[in-house]
């Protein structure tokens, strides 16, 4: 049986968008930064610091000082983790800073938001998994850099494309935030509302109520 060809539009577009995209080799679209440093002053992102699938740090970024040398990035460069990728340790720079362990800097040659979620997409991964190494894999820059991915010819699309995504990651994030002050809420609630060994009341509770 003949495989089916890859489609080269998606199956949901924004009004105006007709063309087919176009296959583009990665290394094509990004360029590999290797410039190493250990300047102080800049905010060193390691592995821990990334929420693993979410793109986030578990710290301010002002919080993240050493001296351990790394790999300079800049504002809008994406950090992504080769060390065991079914992790999904990746970050957008939203500032520059130094990126410390095995993280590849790629530095998008245009309409870096597009290429951010490209990277977070089934097939990259499928292809960043097909690593080296059995205790500690790693991706294999090579495979990824020679691998073709389509990409709309119109900018604009890809601008539209990588904008949309990036409010729905502020639309989590929002909830998140929420649903962990929540969690806080009812920890407080659970330690208030019920009696502990040492006492006949809770510490609060509802009017009227005042018996033991």
């Amino acid at each position: 049986m003949d495989k089916k060809p890859e489609k080269l539009v998606p199956e949901v577009r924004f009004k105006g968008f007709t063309d087919d995209w176009e296959q583009r080799k990665f290394d094509n679209v990004v360029k590999r930064i290797n410039d190493k440093d250990d300047n102080p002053e800049l905010p060193h992102i390691e592995f821990e610091n990334i929420i693993s699938g979410n793109g986030t740090l578990n710290k301010n970024i002002k919080d993240l000082n050493s001296k351990k040398i790394g790999t300079k990035f800049q504002k809008e460069d994406i950090l992504f983790g080769k060390l065991r990728p079914y992790l999904k340790n990746w970050y957008f720079a939203k500032e520059n800073g130094i990126a410390v362990g095995d993280f590849w800097v790629l530095r998008a040659k245009k309409i870096s938001v597009f290429v951010y979620y490209l990277i977070q997409t089934e097939k990259f991964y499928s292809i960043a998994n097909l690593s080296s190494g059995s205790k500690m894999p790693r991706s294999d820059w090579n495979l990824v850099s020679n691998s073709r991915f389509n990409f709309p010819e119109n900018t604009i699309e890809s601008i539209k494309i990588g904008n949309l995504i990036l409010q729905l990651d502020k639309l989590i994030t929002l909830q998140q935030r929420k649903l962990e002050q929540l969690k806080q809420l009812k920890k407080a609630m659970l330690q208030q509302l019920f009696v502990n060994k040492n006492n006949k009341q809770p510490n609060l509770r509802f009017k009227n109520f005042n018996g033991d």
